[in-house]
């Protein structure tokens, strides 16, 4: 996949969470549950296949995404049980600084994409930079 390619396939994946975060809005908390259950499977799905095209320069992302990684999945594993117990005790109070809470962890993993995207774009010109001065050197010099 070239590097344009995988620039439209982001912007897709951030179209499709867009309409997504659109759609919740208006269905059920079961609906909600198994739209959540899909992404994960999809995230985990697109995590294995990440790791296994990594190479020694995607490990310092790939340890970066996955101290990330297990940081959401323990957020999201306390957020997860604060709720259940939540929901027996139909605390308003407590609901609403779960949501609170929530939208703040979806929030810090949109500014870490964010960030990721600017990493991915400073790595996406340093790599056509490098490309042009390649093919420069290879046009200036002789023919073997």
């Amino acid at each position: 996949m070239t590097v344009s390619e995988q620039i439209d396939a982001l912007q897709a994946k951030v179209a499709d969470l867009k309409r997504s975060l659109d759609a919740s809005r208006h269905e059920t908390n079961e609906q909600i549950k198994a739209r959540v259950a899909s992404a994960k499977a999809k995230a985990d799905a697109a995590r294995d296949t990440v790791h296994g095209q990594a190479d020694q320069a995607a490990d310092h992302a790939h340890s970066q995404w996955q101290s990330f990684k297990a940081d959401a999945s323990a957020k999201m594993q306390e957020l997860q049980g604060r709720i259940d117990r939540q929901r027996d005790q139909r605390d308003v109070k407590a609901a609403e600084s779960d949501a609170e809470w929530a939208e703040d962890n979806a929030s810090d993993a949109l500014d870490y994409a964010s960030w990721a995207v600017d990493q991915a774009e400073v790595a996406v010109l340093d790599a056509a930079d490098a490309r042009a001065w390649a093919d420069a050197r290879a046009a200036a010099s002789p023919p073997s």
